[in-house]
């Protein structure tokens, strides 16, 4: 296994030498960016942004709405997208399969270095703590975001389920996925007892349909996430990357340009980053990973043995990626 996870990571890093970035050809530049709530109300919070982009830059640079965070991851891989905002976990799994790197993170209105996953329920549930909504295997419904979603599954995955050594999938009954503004219809709708949510959502939501908000209940809220992380792929030109960094982290000076940040999510900019952000997302993964390799019991000694080894070689070739300098321009 050791072998075929080497030779991935060879290709994914020798591949992107015959597909350079054809902007040179005139093709146009694909900025990916994942989808929380609908598809058409993240075009129309970063399509303004985006158009901002290309006066200034010059660059022919297009949106990608991706409608789940594998869709996005997958667009960054294959070269099919060159930018990238994602969650701090999607973005360590392009890290592990392309050759792309963290160069910017999102800031927010209130200039907070993060944010918080939640488990929220209905006001009116019978579910009255997060305590009660564990004890009983099946006995609650529950919705959990993405697997590539850091706030919906990797943070409440790695602080709640595995010290409890609970599986979701097996635990709740019924158990649904979906990105952020379909966990909270589940749970509005009643079609699941709790589910996870986050804070940045959550505040949105007191902003936008304060009704909305105020049927909710929180149960849990973890500890504080970095802000979501912003990528782009290494075979981009020099000049290329020059030109996106002088425009993002110079943007939202103006009124107008403050009015689109706004709109965008509640942003107020751009700041620069790097891999190193994304060791905390690390951090939260491999424990869980191996602490559900320790909790299998359908594993015997010798299995179990060859899969923490592999995940220790996981472990250490991320954490190298992660302490490796940015390519980005000063």
């Amino acid at each position: 296994m050791r072998r075929l996870l080497l030779k991935s990571s060879v290709l994914a890093v020798l591949a992107p030498a015959g597909r350079r970035f054809a902007a040179a050809q005139g093709t146009p530049m694909v900025f990916a960016l994942i989808t929380t709530t609908r598809v058409e109300d993240t075009r129309t919070a970063w399509e303004p942004f985006l158009a901002d982009m290309r006066r200034v830059t010059g660059l022919d640079i297009q949106g990608y709405y991706a409608p789940v965070y594998a869709a996005a991851i997958d667009a960054l891989v294959a070269n099919r997208a060159q930018l990238a905002w994602l969650s701090s976990k999607a973005a360590l799994d392009c890290i592990e399969r392309a050759n792309v790197e963290v160069f910017g993170q999102l800031v927010d209105s209130a200039g907070s270095p993060g944010y918080r996953s939640v488990i929220i329920t209905r006001r009116d549930s019978p579910v009255a703590s997060i305590d009660q909504l564990l004890a009983r295997p099946r006995a609650f419904g529950f919705a959990m975001g993405e697997v590539s979603s850091t706030s919906g599954h990797a943070m409440p995955s790695y602080a709640l389920f595995v010290p409890r050594g609970i599986q979701p999938e097996r635990h709740f009954a019924p158990f649904v996925r979906g990105n952020h503004a379909q966990t909270l219809e589940a749970v509005l709708g009643g079609q699941v007892h709790a589910g996870t949510y986050n804070t940045e959502e959550l505040q949105r939501l007191k902003a936008s349909q304060p009704a909305k908000a105020a049927a909710l209940r929180v149960l849990w809220e973890s500890a504080l996430i970095p802000k979501d992380p912003l990528l782009w792929r290494k075979d981009l030109p020099l000049s290329v990357r020059s030109k996106i960094t002088a425009f993002l982290f110079g943007y939202g000076k103006t009124a107008e340009e403050r009015t689109r940040l706004k709109q965008m999510f509640d942003l107020a900019g751009f700041r620069p980053s790097t891999n190193q952000q994304l060791k905390f997302v690390l951090e939260i993964e491999d424990f869980k990973q191996r602490s559900e390799v320790l909790l299998d019991p359908r594993l015997d000694e010798a299995r179990r043995n060859e899969k923490l080894a592999d995940l220790r070689d996981r472990y250490n070739r991320l954490a190298r990626a992660l302490q490796a300098p940015s390519g980005g321009p000063p």
